[in-house]
C-alpha cells in the first residue's frame, strides 16, 4: 500500500537525536555547577530548609493546584481551537489533557529541540485521529494568543508600578510585538484564500515535489486558524486566555504569601513575565538554573536580600511548575504509548 500525503513529512535529522542527549546534559551539568558555587557562597542547606519548612505548606499546595489548573484550561482552550465549529467532529477534553502534559513533559526532557509540539501533536493523533498538520497549527494559535497577552500584560503593569530599569522599554516592546501578530492574525483569518495563494506564487519557485509538500501542508495548517473566524470560538479563546492569565498570576502571589514576602501584587504579575520571558526560548533541561535565576534577579530588582527565603521561594516555585510536568507528563506518555521514537514520526 503506497503512503498517504500526510504520510511523506521528512524525517528530522538523525544527528539532533544523538546529540540532543549530550547537549542537554553538559548545560545542565554547567548551569548546576555554577548555581551550586554561586549560592554556597552566601547560604547553607540548613538556612535553605528551615526557610521551606517556615512556609505555609497549605499554600504551597494550593500553589500546585493551581499549576494543574492552568494546564486543564490550557487544554480546554486547545479543545475549542481543535473544533472550533458547532459542527466540527468533537474532540474528547480527556485526549486534549493528556496531549497538552505529554507536550509540557517532552519540552521539560528536551528543550532545545522543542520538541514537546511534536508530542502533543503525536498524542492527539494517537488518541482521536486528528490531523498532526492541522494540530501543530492551532498551535501557533495558542503560542500566538500568549505572546499578545504577555505585551498587554507588561504594558498594563507599566502604570501601576516602580518597574527596573528597562522594563518599561520591554513593555514597549511585547505590547508591539502583541499588536503585530494581533494585526497578523486577523489579515491571515479574514484573508486567508489571498494569503494561500501569494504563498503559492511564493512556493512555485520551489522544486515540484517540494513545493506541492510545503503546499499541502500549508492549506491544512491555515485551518487552525478557523477558529479565529467564528465569534464563539474566538471569544471563549480570548476568556479561557484571559483566565489562564490570572492563574500564571495567581501562582506566584500565592507562594508571596506562603513564604510572608512583604511584596505587592504587581511583583506577582512581574515574576510571571519575567518567568515566561527565560522559559519560552530553549534553555536547559526543566529549567533548570534558568528558573531561580530569574526569578532572584526580579527580587533583587524589588530591594529583597534575604538570600536563603529568595532561594527557597524560587525553588519552591519552580517545584510547583515542575512536578506536575513529570507526574501528569509521565501518566500521559503511558495513556498515549509515547516512545522516544516518536520524535521522529512523519505526521498526518
Amino acid at each position: 500500500m503506497s503512503p498517504t500525503p500526510e504520510a511523506e513529512l521528512p524525517a528530522a535529522p538523525s544527528r539532533w537525536r544523538r546529540w540532543s542527549p549530550w547537549i542537554n546534559g553538559v548545560a545542565t551539568a554547567v548551569l548546576l555547577m555554577g548555581g551550586v558555587w554561586y549560592l554556597s557562597q552566601s547560604i547553607t542547606l540548613p538556612e535553605v530548609r528551615a526557610a521551606i519548612a517556615a512556609a505555609n505548606g497549605w499554600l504551597i499546595l494550593v500553589g500546585l493546584i493551581i499549576f494543574v489548573s492552568n494546564g486543564s484550561l490550557k487544554a480546554w482552550r486547545w479543545q475549542v481551537l481543535l473544533a472550533p465549529r458547532p459542527n466540527s467532529p468533537r474532540i474528547r477534553y480527556t485526549a486534549v489533557f493528556w496531549a497538552i502534559w505529554l507536550g509540557q513533559f517532552v519540552n521539560s526532557v528536551l528543550p532545545f529541540l522543542r520538541l514537546g509540539e511534536i508530542g502533543r501533536a503525536y498524542a492527539i493523533n494517537h488518541l482521536t485521529g486528528y490531523s498532526k498538520t492541522q494540530a501543530v497549527s492551532t498551535m501557533v494559535i495558542e503560542k500566538s494568543v500568549e505572546v499578545i497577552f504577555l505585551g498587554f500584560t507588561v504594558l498594563l503593569l507599566i502604570p501601576f508600578a516602580a518597574l527596573p530599569p528597562r522594563t518599561e522599554q520591554l513593555g514597549i516592546v511585547l505590547a508591539g510585538t502583541a499588536v503585530v501578530i494581533l494585526t497578523a492574525l486577523a489579515l491571515i483569518t479574514y484573508q486567508t484564500d489571498r494569503v494561500i495563494r501569494m504563498l503559492q506564487r511564493i512556493l512555485n519557485v520551489l522544486p515540484q515535489r517540494l513545493a506541492q509538500w510545503f503546499n499541502r501542508r500549508l492549506v491544512s495548517g491555515l485551518q487552525g486558524l478557523a477558529a479565529l473566524r467564528h465569534g464563539r470560538s474566538l471569544w471563549m479563546t480570548i476568556f479561557v486566555s484571559i483566565f489562564i492569565v490570572c492563574l500564571d498570576i495567581a501562582l506566584p502571589y500565592v507562594l508571596i504569601l506562603a513564604f510572608a514576602l512583604p511584596l505587592e501584587f504587581w511583583v506577582a504579575v512581574l515574576l510571571n513575565v519575567a518567568v515566561a520571558l527565560v522559559t519560552t526560548p530553549p534553555t536547559a533541561p526543566g529549567e533548570l538554573g534558568i528558573f531561580e535565576a530569574a526569578v532572584l534577579f526580579v527580587m533583587a530588582q524589588v530591594g529583597q536580600a534575604d538570600t536563603a527565603v529568595l532561594f527557597s521561594y524560587a525553588l519552591v516555585f519552580h517545584l510547583c511548575t515542575l512536578l506536575p510536568k513529570i507526574v501528569l507528563g509521565s501518566l500521559a506518555a503511558l495513556q498515549t504509548k509515547w516512545s522516544w521514537r516518536h520524535l521522529n514520526p512523519s505526521p498526518g
